[in-house]
């Protein structure tokens, strides 16, 4: 089962949950693999404190045949991203704003382009103790989030076998990366925090879930007395999963990496997450 855990704004407690939600299903004897999806930040190692092997990840990139160029400037043209100039005897690819769609390649018309690959970030690999993890990690000033969190899936594909819950720790928001870990997702849990701000963006997370025809369970964070949320997902008919009390001395626990020590109902949790898989 792949359960991916996301909030609509950082800070919400995601990476609190699944850490402490692998923790319970390790105590249960389940076998667990946690994907830090949140590539721009990574921060579950933070917590568990493993030795990862990093391997780079690549991505395509146009390269440049000089001499078979007319410089007719078609594949900029035809460049949705704007990442190709051409003007006369000129020709440049800007990386950061190439998507490696290769759209570039396959209009010209005088094999003056062919592949290039250049790195993107890297992906860390643990499976020396339990829970498992596999940690995406973009470069800095990197912008291909999405290429680099479906490549993290990819090799997270190759191994489900050996697991029985994989948690999918999600970057925060509503864009195109947080789609990307929804849509592939058995169950969401989303974990939002009782702010006013952590209920705004609950509620663009919520549209946009609704909109890729994603159901989802809710976790509230810091709850005070969830007098928005407890009205909202009344007459939105959303599952409320639990709330982790608002406390101090979990966020001092949280900031200096240390074991957080929570009072959950996770046998509960779990049992609704099962439900419908057995």
């Amino acid at each position: 089962m792949k359960i991916s855990i996301v909030s609509g704004k950082g800070g919400a407690g995601k990476t609190t949950f699944t850490v402490l939600f692998a923790n319970y299903l390790i105590n249960k004897g389940v076998n667990v693999l946690i994907n830090d999806l949140d590539v721009e930040e990574p921060n579950i190692n933070l917590f568990l404190n493993k030795k990862l092997e990093y391997d780079n990840i690549y991505t395509y990139v146009p390269k440049h045949i000089k001499e078979n160029c007319t410089y007719c400037k078609e594949c900029a043209e035809k460049c949705l991203f704007k990442a190709l100039v051409v003007a006369k005897d000129f020709w440049i690819v800007l990386p950061e704003l190439c998507h490696s769609c290769k759209l570039c390649e396959y209009v010209c018309k005088y094999s003056a382009i062919e592949g290039d690959k250049r790195v993107i970030g890297k992906i860390g690999q643990s499976v020396d103790k339990v829970p498992h993890l596999l940690e995406g990690r973009l470069n800095i000033g990197e912008s291909l989030t999405t290429a680099l969190i479906k490549q993290v899936m990819c090799k997270s594909s190759n191994i489900k076998d050996n697991y029985d819950i994989i948690l999918m720790d999600s970057p925060p928001g509503t864009s195109c990366p947080v789609i990307e870990t929804s849509k592939g997702a058995d169950k969401i849990v989303v974990v939002a925090e009782d702010t006013p701000f952590g209920f705004s963006d609950f509620v663009v997370l919520n549209d946009m879930l609704k909109e890729i025809g994603k159901d989802y369970y809710l976790i509230i964070n810091k709850f005070i007395d969830g007098a928005e949320y407890l009205d909202f997902v009344a007459k939105n008919n959303i599952k409320i999963l639990g709330k982790i009390p608002y406390d101090m001395n979990l966020a001092r626990s949280y900031s200096g990496g240390h074991n957080m020590g929570v009072s959950i109902d996770f046998d509960s949790i779990y049992n609704t997450l099962l439900e419908g898989l057995r």
